[in-house]
């Protein structure tokens, strides 16, 4: 909340807030009233589905909370296996999924990983999706946010160029002219190539499930 922004800029001198990606477009909005510092949101990425800080699946398997180790699925813990049945998933000798060579493999997280329940193997926490927000740019931009965080821990060269690539270009097509704005196909082709199974949400953006 707003109150709580202004006591760590009055203990801390905070110059920006990075806000959770679990606050809709309407709380957000109602922070950036207040002007209290700066305010950025996460716009392309991994979902995470927890509260953010207290999911206790990666301290479960791995032994190291995401919290204090900075990653769920620390990279040592994860392993690729090429088996008869499919490419197999570990996290800590864990099998949380396997691929066929038809499927594009998942981030090796465990809440998105496949199990088997009543009989049935299927995603139990969250299908594998990315939260990409190009499409609301401009509601983002009218509510104040001064920054769009994008995700580049644990990836790739070519994966960071391509996402900040296609969001320079839209966020320069965006000022250029605000009114007419549109995300082109290509720059949704683009970040959906990057997109964890090729899936992208609003996540609690748009708060689809109210």
């Amino acid at each position: 909340n707003w109150r709580a922004l202004r006591l760590y800029r009055e203990l801390f001198n905070i110059r920006r807030a990075v806000l959770p990606r679990v606050l809709s477009l309407t709380q957000i909005a109602r922070l950036a009233e207040h002007d209290v510092v700066p305010l950025e949101v996460f716009g392309f990425g991994s979902l995470c589905i927890m509260v953010e800080g207290r999911c206790l699946l990666s301290s479960y398997a791995c032994g190291r909370s995401p919290n204090n180790y900075g990653a769920c699925s620390p990279a040592e813990s994860v392993e690729w296996i090429p088996t008869p049945q499919g490419l197999e998933t570990r996290v800590a000798g864990i099998l949380i999924d396997r691929f066929t060579a038809a499927e594009s493999a998942g981030y090796p997280t465990l809440c998105k990983g496949r199990f088997r329940v009543a009989n049935q193997i299927r995603h139990v926490f969250e299908e594998p999706t990315s939260l990409n927000t190009l499409d609301l740019l401009p509601n983002l931009a009218a509510i104040g946010i001064q920054a769009i965080k994008l995700e580049g821990r644990q990836r790739s060269p070519a994966y960071v160029t391509q996402v900040v690539r296609t969001w320079r270009a839209a966020l320069d097509a965006y000022q250029s002219d605000p009114q007419r704005f549109a995300p082109e196909g290509a720059w949704k082709r683009a970040l959906s190539e990057l997109s964890e199974g090729q899936q992208t949400t609003l996540g609690a953006y748009a708060r689809v499930w109210r």
